[in-house]
């Protein structure tokens, strides 16, 4: 188990700032994929709280995160799970962490009533810059695709101004976009 602190700017991208951006940062890396499975009640009691719970599928590795609003950045609850995701299949109580059914617990959700929603497959490159992480994806869900810049840091002020640059210097205009959650969650309820 593990607890972190995720503070990360992001941005959607054109296809073509995409390339130009894979083109400076990760012309040597070929992209790995992994599947996100979110989790959530009927009536999205989680979104309702800023709270996203999902199942990383990387090759034949599950891990659960729950992912809480902090006062800076979210904090993240990471665990390896055995649970295997299938699209509307019901997650009881017992699938759950006791860190992460305490969260939903005090936050009133009903833990009952959690099912797999759907998912989201993501091709992602990483590579480590002086200020952080920089992420490019290219996330397909739903019969739709995005791509996004993602840069995870440790020093928010720091990593914010050189966010900032990069997105400066390929004239990409800066505004904050929902994540994939959202996003996901948006696209299936069209």
């Amino acid at each position: 188990m593990a607890i972190n602190q995720e503070i990360e700017y992001k941005q959607l991208l054109t296809r073509d700032e995409y390339d130009a951006l894979r083109n400076e940062y990760f012309n040597t890396l070929k992209p790995f994929t992994q599947k996100n499975h979110y989790i959530d009640t009927p009536d999205f009691a989680l979104a309702e709280h800023l709270m996203a719970l999902r199942i990383r599928e990387i090759k034949d590795d599950y891990e659960m995160t729950l992912k809480v609003p902090a006062e800076v950045g979210l904090t993240e609850y990471n665990h390896i799970t055995t649970v295997i995701p299938k699209q509307d299949m019901h997650l009881s109580p017992e699938h759950l962490p006791d860190d992460i059914l305490s969260v939903l617990q005090n936050a009133e959700i009903d833990v009952t009533q959690l099912y797999v929603l759907g998912a989201l497959t993501t091709h992602r490159m990483e590579t480590e810059i002086e200020e952080g992480l920089l992420v490019l994806d290219h996330s397909e869900y739903l019969g739709t695709e995005d791509f996004e810049l993602e840069f995870e840091v440790e020093q928010p002020e720091a990593g914010l101004k050189k966010f900032q640059q990069i997105l400066q210097t390929f004239n990409i205009k800066s505004y904050i976009p929902k994540n994939k959650v959202a996003r996901f969650f948006e696209a299936k309820n069209k």
